[in-house]
């Protein structure tokens, strides 16, 4: 589904603990190793100090989330790209993922309005898959108009996020205005 980060995303999320960590490690080098020289310590004690408190605020949040939440939660906020607004709230409502669409919606819509074509590229292929278009750990609905018939490949990108939802919802409507006549 899309909501899967790629590796360059996760790296991004553990740039600030990584750029805390060693700046703490050699800050305190140049402090600890020259206590009394007056050049440029005053300046690797302020980037000490701040991130002391950087990894100070990573535990706070951490340590709330993870009572609020879990551990699990606290997990993903740590190592996830949130935007300012979701780090400065945890959600209170938790999304139920919705069921797998049954095997006969499946069928119908492989069959039916597919065709037994990829509603993206348009290979004929007899492996045909049926990917939400809003995922369903966001509680996407089981409805034709969140479903799309992809081939394999089509759907390993969509899960990407390589195709946009509105990309897909627009083939979407595509298929099912051919149907309809």
């Amino acid at each position: 589904m899309s909501g899967r980060k790629s590796t360059s995303d996760e790296e991004g999320g553990l740039a600030p603990i990584v750029i805390l960590v060693a700046s703490l490690v050699f800050g305190g080098y140049v402090v600890f190793e020259r206590p009394f020289d007056i050049g440029p310590t005053y300046v690797w004690v302020i980037v000490l100090l701040l991130s002391i408190a950087g990894l100070l605020y990573v535990a706070w949040g951490f340590d709330d989330v993870r009572k609020e939440s879990g551990v699990h939660a606290a997990v993903n906020w740590l190592f996830s790209d949130l935007d300012e607004e979701s780090r400065s709230q945890v959600s209170d409502s938790t999304t139920e993922k919705t069921p797998p669409a049954s095997e006969s919606l499946k069928n119908e819509l492989r069959l039916d309005r597919a065709g037994g074509q990829c509603e993206y590229c348009v290979e004929e292929i007899d492996l045909l898959e049926v990917h939400h278009i809003k995922p369903r750990s966001e509680g996407g609905p089981n409805t034709r108009k969140n479903l799309i018939v992809l081939c394999p490949n089509c759907h390993r990108k969509a899960d990407r996020g390589v195709y946009s939802r509105s990309e897909l919802k627009h083939k979407v409507k595509q298929q099912e205005a051919v149907h309809e006549v």
